[in-house]
């Protein structure tokens, strides 16, 4: 099997978000589809289970998507594709509103928003395949979706190991977990940092050469 055959295909890319006692959870998928067109609308999300968003939906049983713009800020999908729910917040001096469920979802970054009920899961691997009903949304522009493609060329960094995306992406900055792979994408680590995915301690990370 030739793996580069899935390198022909495109996506759009999406922010999770949910809250869970009090607190923000979020990270950037590619996974969101429309899988029918009845009433309630039926749509799925993949979300690995490793990631922190993976948890805090598992128990809200409710999600919001934001669906990210063309022109959307390349540093704030960063923040949601590779640092960790477990040491940082994420929403974090960004503008946020929320859903009938409080979940926040994020009006500068997207180009429309939709609420999500959890229906069915199904565990594919080490993945969660979430089976919801769409139960409210709205446009915030008419602008186009960011798509994978267009955000290979825009961002130019690694995909990180709990993304669900299938597309490679590279950078050469940051630094790499020498356990599990896990890529930080920021030259500067913070003091005591330690991987969200394997626990190994920051100050055994690799630097990523050029």
């Amino acid at each position: 099997m030739n793996r580069a055959v899935f390198e022909k295909l495109n996506y759009g890319l999406y922010v999770l978000g949910v809250q869970q006692d009090g607190k923000d959870y979020g990270c950037l998928v590619s996974s969101f589809a429309q899988v029918t067109s009845g009433n309630p609308r039926k749509c799925t999300i993949t979300v690995n289970k490793d990631n922190r968003t993976a948890d805090a939906i598992l128990a809200s049983g409710t999600v919001a998507v934001t669906m990210v713009a063309e022109a959307a800020d390349k540093d704030v999908l960063k923040t949601f594709g590779y640092k960790s729910g477990r040491v940082a917040d994420k929403f974090a001096g960004l503008k946020v509103e929320r859903d009938g469920n409080g979940n926040p979802y994020l009006p500068d970054v997207g180009a429309a928003w939709v609420s999500l009920k959890v229906v069915e899961k199904v565990v594919v691997g080490n993945f969660y395949l979430f089976v919801c009903d769409a139960v409210e949304g709205e446009l915030i522009s008419d602008s186009r979706l960011l798509t994978m493609d267009e955000f290979l060329e825009k961002g130019k960094f690694a995909a990180p190991p709990t993304a669900s995306v299938v597309r490679t992406m590279r950078s050469d900055e940051g630094w790499v977990c020498p356990i599990c792979g896990y890529h930080y994408p920021d030259d500067n680590m913070p003091e005591g940092y330690i991987c969200p995915l394997c626990r190994c301690p920051g100050e055994k990370f690799e630097k990523k050469k050029a």
